[in-house]
């Protein structure tokens, strides 16, 4: 059966296998694959044994909260964020429960993803003491496409997804326990997002900082097999970001080019793995993009292609005459060591 509260235009549900929390076919997490409240492939599906998944459209303003760890969500004032509001369960003592929020402000960057928050000082084996689970949303993804004369190119398409889902109440779980509500009657309850991030950073200070997707394309130099790169031929840098700082292994802040119309800034620099990542355009750049950027030669957004590369090397060129001239005086050097040592 489908709660009351969750029969309403922007939710979509996923058909899940018997006692089963996710799906694993390619494809799932489209919402043009998603099943409205009303279709009757639910109740049939349903009826058959299967499991039921579901998710915020696009646009929606609910919010799911799968929280793992009670005890460090409720410390933070989890329990106050959530009382009252829908929630349910598949454990007796309701350790773990997901609770669902009405929010009208979610930030629009968070829509089509989930993220995870473990809690201050947790390790990377460490379980997460809560998930969010964001509206649907469209997304920047790489895909690699093969052209007729069978050479492979990649290019950066916009999906519309979601970051993930959550079981349906009354779906049985794994453990062989049914997810029930602790108050079949209780409302979504409508919080703010200041209220949320507020409990999340109790959690983990800078816990809802945007974080770079996986997917997300970075632009990075190509050389060719014996070529150094660029970055290390000119000794390109890293830009930093305006009004910068330091959020773990990242400096944050506002993009130098087109700014900022974002609390805390779209910028994330991680010197240690080289890119500088836009939030607005959802790609990053290594040295030798940024260079290019601050040069005219592309705008933030656009790809660092092979015509941007051969612009930037003729650039490079005229302006640092010397790196040539030495790596044509040391390639020399090298070749004269080579044939005395063959005499």
């Amino acid at each position: 059966m489908i709660p009351e509260q969750l029969e309403r235009d922007d939710i979509l549900f996923v058909l899940l296998p018997p006692r089963e929390k996710g799906l694993h076919t390619p494809g799932w997490n489209l919402v043009e694959n998603g099943v409205k409240p009303y279709d009757p492939r639910l109740s049939h599906h349903v009826k058959a044994g299967g499991n039921l998944g579901f998710y915020p459209a696009p646009s929606s303003s609910l919010l799911i909260l799968d929280v793992d760890i009670s005890d460090i969500f409720h410390q933070a004032g989890g329990d106050q964020l959530v009382e009252g509001t829908y929630r349910y369960s598949a454990w007796s003592d309701r350790k773990k429960y997901r609770a669902l929020l009405e929010c009208q402000d979610i930030p629009t960057r968070w829509h089509g993803y989930k993220t995870s928050i473990k809690a201050h000082g947790a390790g990377s084996n460490d379980p997460a003491a809560l998930e969010i689970f964001f509206p649907a949303g469209p997304v920047s993804k790489l895909v690699e496409e093969v052209r007729p004369d069978g050479t492979r190119v990649k290019k950066q398409v916009t999906i519309t997804r979601t970051g993930g889902q959550v079981v349906a109440p009354y779906a049985t779980h794994p453990n062989g326990n049914q997810s029930l509500p602790f108050d079949e009657s209780a409302p979504i309850k409508p919080v703010s997002w200041d209220q949320v991030v507020e409990v999340c950073e109790r959690i983990r200070p800078a816990a809802l900082e945007q974080q770079q997707p996986k997917d997300a394309p970075v632009c990075r130099e190509y050389a060719p097999p014996g070529r150094r790169l660029l970055r290390e031929r000119y000794n390109l840098m890293l830009i930093m970001p305006d009004d910068p700082r330091p959020s773990g292994e990242e400096i944050r802040g506002s993009n130098p080019w087109h700014g900022s119309t974002s609390p805390g800034g779209n910028v994330a620099v991680n010197p240690g793995k080289g890119v500088f990542f836009c939030f607005r355009h959802m790609k990053g750049y290594d040295a030798a993009g940024v260079d290019a950027i601050r040069r005219g030669i592309i705008s933030c957004g656009d790809d660092y292609d092979g015509t941007a590369f051969k612009r930037h090397v003729e650039e490079l060129e005229r302006d640092y005459p010397e790196v040539r001239a030495l790596e044509i005086e040391a390639w020399k050097r090298q070749k004269k060591a080579e044939r005395e040592g063959n005499r």
